[in-house]
């Protein structure tokens, strides 16, 4: 059995194939684009259980008997140059980085930043209406996430704008096409970013590039590799799944009958909640990247030799019945939700606490600024990026009302 994860038929609603397949078993043996073959856990405690082992699987490759981090035979050298990543080492370096840059990401800084969020989500909204701009995967949801992490990062004006127009290709990862495509772009990308860091050397100013730049880890600064990795990481990860929760849980809202109404009536505390039930239900992020077996071993029946790969599954975690009660309907109140939309482990999502905060600063604004705002087509007639481990659309075109 295998899951038609680029289908828009899955896309549309992955749990009609979700469930089916949890219910025949908890593992499945898929081929996934650049990975090959690899086995998908759709279990939520299985999932949590090889996440955490970090004893006997690695996320870098080179753990478990490979000669590359991803397990690739061939790497690009712009692409072997960002594979010592935050999310593609084990630790100590995993921690060790994770270390410089854990302080802007935490709860309390991201309180700091919502008036600002919601600002710049109003400013957006505001200037769609004026031009009549129907789309908010490209008005808003694609936008807001851009420029919280240029401001976050410190990126100064000109930079925004050179590098708005090459990374849009590089998130346009559709098709083998578009993925050599973007790999063409990561050469120029990299050199802008090594200039940004000589003019921060020079010229300190706000911002987490000049933080990164002048700080030190473990007595050492980063190098510049170590600089464009993280970086380029906290940008794609930051930009592009918060761009597909936003345009999936509004979609979800307006979709659902009751839930828009449902959510204006929250309090804070309660939209909160909401948003979380969101990440579980709409599973923007479906899957994690693989685990590598570091030695022959066993799990949960399964026999498993070094370097084979396991694949969390999560949004087949996150309709487990085992945990969630009547798992496959939209509950904006769910507590406990012990979801896995941020993945779990040490590499559980680093900037959990933005996304949540510029998902319901979007959600805020259009639903209570806007009472009768509604989709624009026929939901059946919507697309889904075609691009396994992502669920997103490709537009959702509103009436503001």
């Amino acid at each position: 059995m295998s899951l038609p994860l680029n289908s828009q038929a899955y896309l549309r609603a992955p749990q009609d194939f979700l469930v089916p397949a949890q219910g025949e078993s908890l593992f499945i043996t898929q081929k996934l684009p650049f990975l090959g073959r690899c086995t998908l856990v759709l279990g939520h405690a299985e999932c949590q259980e090889f996440l955490k082992d970090s004893d006997r699987f690695a996320v870098d490759a080179r753990n478990a008997g490979a000669d590359s981090p991803f397990g690739m035979k061939f790497l690009p050298k712009s692409l072997k140059r960002l594979s010592n990543n935050l999310l593609s080492l084990d630790d100590p370096d995993h921690r060790r980085l994770r270390r410089l840059v854990d302080q802007p990401f935490r709860r309390v800084s991201i309180d700091e930043l919502k008036p600002r969020i919601r600002e710049a989500c109003d400013g957006l909204v505001h200037d769609m209406v004026k031009s009549g701009e129907p789309d908010l995967v490209e008005g808003l949801c694609r936008q807001l996430p851009l420029i919280v992490i240029y401001d976050l990062l410190g990126f100064s004006g000109a930079l925004r704008e050179r590098l708005d127009s090459l990374l849009q290709g590089l998130t346009a990862t559709a098709n083998i096409f578009n993925v050599l495509r973007g790999l063409t772009l990561l050469g120029p990308v990299q050199r802008m970013l090594e200039d940004e860091f000589e003019r921060v050397r020079r010229e300190p100013g706000p911002g987490l590039v000049t933080e990164l730049v002048h700080a030190e880890a473990d007595g050492e600064r980063m190098s510049d590799d170590e600089l464009v990795a993280m970086v380029f990481v906290l940008f794609i990860a930051g930009h592009e799944t918060t761009k597909h929760l936003i345009s999936t849980g509004l979609y979800t809202l307006l979709t659902t009958p009751g839930a828009a109404d449902a959510y204006r009536a929250m309090d804070e505390d309660g939209r909160g909640i909401a948003v979380d039930e969101l990440v579980r239900y709409c599973a923007p992020v479906q899957m994690t990247k693989p685990r590598y077996a570091r030695e022959d071993t066993e799990f949960h029946g399964l026999h498993l030799k070094q370097g084979d790969r396991l694949v969390g599954m999560l949004a087949a975690a996150n309709l487990d019945p085992r945990v969630f009660e009547d798992p496959v309907s939209l509950d904006l109140t769910r507590r406990p939700n012990r979801h896995m939309g941020w993945g779990g482990g040490p590499h559980i999502c680093l900037g959990l606490h933005l996304a949540r905060a510029e998902a319901q600063a979007a959600f805020d604004c259009l639903l209570d600024g806007w009472p009768g705002l509604t989709l624009g087509v026929d939901p059946d007639r919507l697309k889904w990026i075609p691009r396994s481990g992502l669920r997103g659309l490709k537009q959702l075109p509103v009436i503001f009302g």
